[in-house]
């Protein structure tokens, strides 16, 4: 099921992965699967409640929405 758009989330990984390139350096090669893991684990947790506290609404939403990635090709205007 498609989930809830998360790009900030996703931005913050890719910022991790340029540093990992920048200076792979011990703390980086460690914290970088550890944050990432820990962001896709607070995703799933809003996911959560948004599902719990928006049902329909919520399911709607998911059914449009990627969840961390935005398309860059649609099939029309945004919201359709």
């Amino acid at each position: 099921m498609p989930r809830l758009c998360h790009p900030q989330y996703a931005a913050f990984v890719l910022i991790m992965m340029g540093f990992l390139f920048q200076s792979p350096s011990l703390p980086t090669l460690i914290l970088f699967p550890i944050l990432t893991l820990g962001y896709l684990h607070l995703a799933r947790q809003e996911e959560a409640e948004a599902k719990a506290q928006f049902w329909s609404a919520y399911l709607q939403y998911a059914s449009k929405t990627p969840a961390f990635f935005p398309r860059v090709i649609s099939g029309g205007p945004a919201g359709t």
